[in-house]
């Protein structure tokens, strides 16, 4: 790629590596999107998902004593059922096709989450199966597995420290069940990789700013900026094919 090109991508990444450190979520729902107006979709998702890879680390590794293993796990069980429908998906569809999916689905997500949750769900354990499947479906085709638990968690009202450590550990198993996913049907190529390694360097820097804003921001105000970067990227994605 052109020099531009890759700071380009270090600057989306970066921008969704600083929202993720502060939010918890949000990195494959602000990356996505952009990425996709520069690379096919069958190459933006693996490479947003390989480059998340050390970010979720140094995430885990900061909230691991908050994590709730139970939740997660069945989560994760959840979405493992449904990822290879997502992948063959993305493997087999057109790219103009695949862009304007992942842009309604980030546009979907982003008016979901301004609408404010009334009381929490009865029957939990069934909700978090459904919420895991329908992530794993998703998240397969356009590598954006956090709207359906994001969601379930704002309506169940987690609270916000345990909440955004628990979609960390999601978020790291899944994704990186999914990339051995993807190499084994052939959506992980060597240029793939040499992106998501020159992409590093934004990656790190989003992580530790987002790390010294943590604490500074307000859950509420974090959550609408990370709502507005998710609805900009979803309309571009759709408008810009």
């Amino acid at each position: 790629m052109e020099p531009s090109a890759i700071i380009a991508v270090n600057a989306i990444l970066g921008i969704a590596s600083l929202v993720t450190s502060v939010t918890g979520f949000g990195y494959g729902l602000v990356a996505t999107p952009f990425m996709c107006l520069m690379l096919s979709p069958s190459m933006a998702v693996p490479v947003v998902l390989m480059s998340w890879l050390p970010l979720a680390l140094l995430l885990v590794y900061d909230c691991f004593k908050e994590m709730n293993l139970s939740r997660i796990g069945r989560l994760y069980i959840c979405a493992m059922i449904g990822v290879p429908a997502g992948a063959y998906g993305l493997s087999h569809a057109e790219d103009d096709t695949m862009r304007i999916f992942i842009g309604a689905i980030t546009l979907l997500a982003a008016v979901s989450m301004l609408r404010r949750p009334r009381g929490p769900l009865r029957r939990e354990p069934f909700f978090l199966c459904a919420a895991g499947l329908l992530s794993g479906v998703i998240g397969g085709g356009t590598g954006i597995t956090g709207p359906p638990v994001v969601l379930l968690g704002l309506k169940q009202q987690w609270e916000h420290p345990g909440f955004r450590a628990d979609l960390i550990g999601y978020f790291f198993v899944l994704h990186a069940s999914m990339l051995i996913l993807f190499r084994n049907v052939g959506l992980l190529e060597q240029s793939t990789l040499s992106l998501s390694l020159w992409s590093l360097p934004g990656v790190l820097v989003g992580y530790f700013a987002g790390m010294r804003l943590k604490n500074l921001i307000s859950p509420s105000l974090s959550r609408r900026l990370a709502i507005g970067i998710v609805g900009l990227g979803g309309v571009l994605a759709v408008l810009f094919r």
